[in-house]
């Protein structure tokens, strides 16, 4: 059955690629796409103009692969299109080919030379307004001054790019010049720098989703030029070449996942709210060990290993009400970067995975905002203008779920429970001028339920952080930031108040961080930085709750320590199919105790065709703070344990390798990456361990050594009406208790055994389809492998009563798990001049209603009766409305 489903799922999502990449033939395409063909047959480069009548073309074309380039070029003539060929590129333009020399008075006109700053608003308006014919490619911006040219050849370029409607940067857009071969990408601040050859200049502007544009310059000298780019509306017929595909073939880091925030709005999830975590799971390498479960597992590390940054603090726990939201409000963020791999140095402290997630910086042109209504949650998000220079974006959002609870039977117990969370966002942006701006971002998030008429629960996420970015000079540039970052629960227990207690636990940490990039030329570019973080931890206090308690208090001894880190690297182009990264970390720890450990990463890539490339990259990590829990996702009771002389410090590598592709016309792009992973000094948990207000933890856990290995591959298709990812990965991960002369004692008599997180098959699928402009339906399947639970394997009989008597650790897999999920989503209206805009997704989770077990069970009845059970989250189709408007 399993392959069967697999099989049809395979064949309905690639008979459309296969289709499309095989035969050559493309039906009622516009021109746009038409060129962009042209452009993956040629290895020159092709620059497109186009006029007025140009969008209302349609094309089909049918042909061989030898002839397919000859059934273009006749296409365009017959439509009154002549191709120039110039200095080794192709020029496509309407009725007259290229004229290759300026006229003689070309500069000495002053109405005709361009201007000599090239920061111009008539620059950013004309873009915003623009015509059939964009007006930027038909003008030179002059860079440096043209009386007192720069020596030497080459001359820096700098600026930021921003998106046009809403003035925000936009992150990932490549700029790249054909003449000396200098790309560049823009940052998380929508910064780039380039070393351009003095002269005459085109930089090709291009980025997912967006128009494709190209800004002529004449450099004399260093400068600053800030580009602006649009967003690019698809006609339904078009077939689309993204820049994300040879982008992710060309660029030179392994394991690195980018995700856009659009994407996440379409994957149908739980309830209908988009998220964050819940889109990294549907990446190849990534996994949780079941549904509504806090956190997530990458290539074989457990959930601690991850670091999840927010405007650069860290979230302890990225979740709301155990795992079903996350802790991220979609309507504030900007991008994702998950690091599987290949991490670089700027990023340390856990030895699995980095996610970086950044908010959008806020409209510098005018007030926007958004409400979002779904069956439990509601969110609202207002950002704009303060001042010509500031800006400011806000969010909110919160839950109403205590009528959901209602709902349940009363001999469950929880029908008169209550569950909320709620949490806020906000950014304030202000630029003093090009080169220094500072950015202050500030989140809060607090859950809080119960489930009986005893006990109740509350968890707390929090944290700050002022960043400065001062590009000071030409080849340099700086990022200082600084922050606070916050994690308490608290358990309460009010039933009786003679035992009424508070039981809590806490962790904070200031850090700060200097960052510096150095352009040193065509071929090196350094990153170098400083970092301290500062820890401050409250185990655990176990204290009276009211006047009446009789309870005794408990407070753990508080544990600090401070961490340091310096860094180094460079990325060295060798040559234009070959790329080098390599660099070091040395980190420092005190505690009790002293530790040091340097950190090597490395990654390179060879271009083994313009649409293929090899990857590879190791990358050794080390990791100060622990998550103690013998749960196996993240919970709210989990708690943290710093590194002293009696639990070392967790270290990891990890070595990995993979081949990229761009086929079908760049329409489809296809990878397959294999690693393995070492680790040392991870900590699990005894049997029977106590690890709450426990003031000798080190005795009641043990440290142990994990491997993991595994292949993953992928299949994308970004755009078109057809769009989305299928993913296979194959890993196991194990454990085995390490540092005992006498394994007689050990976990699994000190032999490897399966981690709790150990899932070897896991498939996904995500698609889109889209019927029109505003009419879309999205699915998202996923299967894997059933987790391992410890189960007994036999019964005695103690005191006159039944016990159960358990095996090796994690000797049981729970039952495979698979899940359907699909919605319809009708987006806003195209209508500019409209007030607001809605839009809403109506859908069903778990289509089929499985009842997929999270975890089992044993209870004892009576004095010889023991019985299994088995625990599902969602045990049936949860349909689900979200009403969504933007204003």
């Amino acid at each position: 059955m399993k392959r069967t489903i697999f099989a049809l799922l395979a064949l309905l999502f690639a008979v459309p690629f296969m289709a499309a990449g095989q035969d050559n033939y493309y039906r009622n395409i516009g021109i746009d796409s038409l060129i962009n063909i042209f452009r993956s047959i040629n290895e020159s480069p092709v620059y497109f103009v186009p006029d007025r009548t140009s969008s209302n073309l349609i094309f089909t074309v049918n042909s061989a692969s030898d002839a397919l380039d000859r059934e273009i070029r006749s296409a365009l003539q017959e439509n009154g299109y002549v191709i120039s060929e110039f200095n080794g590129s192709l020029f496509v333009l309407k009725s007259t080919g290229l004229t290759a020399a300026l006229p003689v008075d070309y500069f000495k006109s002053e109405e005709q030379s361009p201007k000599e700053s090239a920061r111009q608003q008539e620059y950013i308006d004309a873009l915003i307004n623009a015509s059939d014919v964009a007006t930027s490619q038909n003008k030179t911006y002059v860079i440096g001054s043209k009386e007192q040219p720069k020596k030497g050849g080459s001359a820096y370029l700098s600026g930021y790019v921003r998106d046009s409607r809403s003035g925000e940067p936009a992150v990932g857009v490549v700029l790249y010049d054909s003449k000396s071969k200098a790309v560049a990408q823009s940052d998380a601040y929508g910064f780039y720098k380039l070393l351009l050859p003095l002269g005459e200049c085109a930089l090709d502007v291009s980025g997912y989703s967006l128009e494709d544009s190209k800004v002529h310059l004449m450099v004399y000298g260093d400068g600053v030029l800030d580009v602006v780019v649009k967003e690019k509306v698809f006609a339904l017929n078009s077939v689309v070449v993204s820049a994300e595909n040879t982008n992710k073939v060309r660029n030179n880091e392994i394991g690195i996942e980018k995700v856009r925030i659009d994407r996440i709005k379409k994957v149908p999830a739980v309830f209908g709210e988009a998220d964050v975590v819940k889109i990294i799971l549907t990446l190849p390498g990534v996994k949780s060990v079941g549904e509504a479960s806090g956190g997530f597992n990458v290539r074989g590390g457990a959930t601690d290993q991850n670091l999840v940054l927010f405007n650069g603090g860290t979230v302890y726990n990225p979740s709301h009400l155990f795992g079903v939201f996350s802790a991220f409000n979609p309507d504030v963020v900007n991008d994702i970067e998950l690091y599987k791999s290949s991490i670089p140095v700027e990023y340390g402290g856990r030895i699995s995975s980095v996610l970086d997630v950044r908010s959008r910086e806020g409209n510098n042109k005018k007030i926007t905002g958004s409400l979002g209504v779904g069956l439990l949650t509601a969110r609202a998000h207002l950002e704009g203008p303060i001042s010509k220079k500031t800006t400011f974006i806000f969010g909110a959002r919160g839950t109403y779920s205590d009528w959901l609870l209602g709902l349940l039977p009363e001999d469950t117990g929880y029908n008169n429970g209550t569950a909320s969370f709620y949490d806020f966002t906000l950014g304030v942006n202000h630029k003093f001028n090009e080169k220094n701006s500072i950015h202050l971002n500030g989140y809060y998030s607090t859950d809080a339920f119960k489930f009986s008429v005893d006990t109740s629960y509350r968890y707390e996420n929090a944290n700050a952080s002022l960043r400065w970015k001062n590009n000071f000079h030409e080849k340099h540039s700086m990022e200082l930031s600084a922050g606070y970052d916050y994690y308490t629960y608290s358990t309460f227990d009010k039933y009786n108040p003679v035992n009424s207690y508070e039981l809590s636990f806490r962790i904070s940490q200031a850090f700060a961080k200097l960052k510096f990039k150095s352009l040193l030329s065509r071929s090196h570019t350094i990153t170098y930085g400083v970092e301290a973080l500062g820890y401050d931890l409250a185990p655990g206090s176990f204290l009276p709750y009211g006047k009446e308690s009789l309870v005794t208090p408990k407070v753990l001894d508080k544990e600090q320590a401070l961490e340091g880190a310096v860094y180094l690297s460079d990325s060295w182009k060798i040559s234009e199919k070959l790329f080098l990264d390599y660099g070091a970390r040395m980190t420092l720890f005190r505690s009790d105790k002293f530790y040091a450990a340097p950190e090597l990463r490395i990654s390179g890539r060879y271009m083994v065709s313009p649409k293929v490339s090899f990857k590879a990259g190791f990358n050794s990590m080390n990791q100060y703070i622990h998550m103690l829990s013998n749960t196996t996702a993240i919970s709210p009771t989990d708690i943290w344990k710093l590194s002293d002389s009696k639990i070392e410090p967790q270290t990891g590598w990890q070595a990995a390798a993979g081949i990229y592709a761009s086929m079908a016309s760049n329409r489809i792009e296809a990878s397959v990456e294999a690693y393995y992973k070492k680790m040392d000094h991870y900590l699990d948990y005894k049997s029977g361990a106590v690890l709450v207000m426990n003031d000798n933890i080190a005795a009641d856990v043990v440290q142990t050594e994990g491997k993991a290995y595994g292949i993953e591959a992928m299949i994308k298709k970004p755009l078109g009406k057809l769009n989305g990812w299928m993913s296979y990965t194959y890993s196991r991960a194990q454990l085995r208790e390490s540092g005992r002369q006498d394994n007689s004692s050990a976990i699994n008599g000190g032999n490897w055994y399966n981690a709790s997180f150990d899932k070897p098959h896991d498939f996904k699928l995500v698609g889109n389809y889209k019927f029109t402009h505003r009419f879309s339906i999205s699915l998202n399947a996923d299967y894997s492998t059933g987790r391992p639970v410890t189960v007994p394997i036999a019964k005695y009989q103690y005191n006159g009563a039944y016990r159960l008597y358990y095996g090796n650790r994690n000797n049981y897999r729970i039952p495979d798990y698979f899940r359907l999920d699909a919605a319809i989503n009708v987006e806003p209206t195209h209508k500019l001049k409209a007030f607001t805009h809605f839009s809403f997704t109506l859908g069903v989770y778990n289509v089929t209603g499985r009842k997929n077990v999270y975890s089992i069970y044993f209870e004892t009845e009576g004095n010889s009766e023991i019985k299994g059970y088995k625990l599902s989250i969602f045990g049936g189709q949860i349909p689900y409305i979200n009403l969504n408007f933007k204003f």
